[in-house]
């Protein structure tokens, strides 16, 4: 987008590093060369901040990416609707095959106490548990990519409806360290299913 290029001029212009760059806007180094790189966005508090050290509008900084931006959101919103949709049916189905199957089939499959209605649930329930983690890791793509929280701040802002303070920090973690906060979310989802699954086969065991 155009705001990469825009502030890698400005700050040149003004024989600034990135270092002073991050220094003066309250952010790292490497989050500067993520804006000059296009790999991330910055967020309206720190638009704000670069203007006023730029001495330009926020209008002036961000000039045609607003539209991009607007469509970006459009546009992967609904894949992320999409494939949330697809998480929560390859989950419902794994369980509720592996449910049906381990309650209609009890013969005995001479593997300890497993019947082969649990083998079989088993069996029908891993792939679609897999399913639904690959979506899952999908829509953590999309956002990573795009930065759709920090999207999402500057099309309210220029539509002069900006989020609230308390939803902007609350994606604070997840920016500043994004790989714990999907290994957190990953955690999260395993001891989940793990603990579901405890429980459904001590339903029908």
């Amino acid at each position: 987008m155009e705001l990469a290029g825009q502030i890698r001029r400005l700050r040149t212009e003004r024989g600034l590093l990135q270092d002073d760059l991050a220094a003066a806007v309250y952010v790292s180094r490497q989050t500067v060369s993520s804006w000059e790189n296009d790999k991330t966005y910055p967020d309206v508090q720190s638009l704000v901040l670069l203007s006023q050290l730029f001495d330009v509008s926020i209008d002036e900084l961000i000039q045609g990416d607003v539209a991009v931006m607007r469509r970006t959101v459009e546009e992967d919103s609904r894949k992320m609707r999409w494939l949330s949709g697809v998480v929560l049916v390859a989950m419902v189905l794994a369980v509720a095959f592996f449910v049906g199957l381990a309650v209609a089939w009890r013969d005995p499959t001479g593997i300890g106490n497993l019947a082969k209605g649990e083998v079989a649930g088993v069996a029908v329930f891993l792939p679609l548990y897999a399913i639904g983690m690959a979506a899952a890791v999908w829509v953590e793509r999309i956002k990573g990519r795009h930065d759709l929280v920090a999207y999402r701040e500057i099309v309210a802002f220029a539509n002069g409806e900006p989020m609230g303070d308390d939803e902007r920090q609350g994606h604070g973690f997840a920016r500043k360290h994004p790989t714990a906060a999907v290994a957190m979310k990953f955690a999260f989802c395993a001891a989940a299913g793990a603990v579901v699954g405890l429980l459904v086969y001590k339903l029908v065991s």
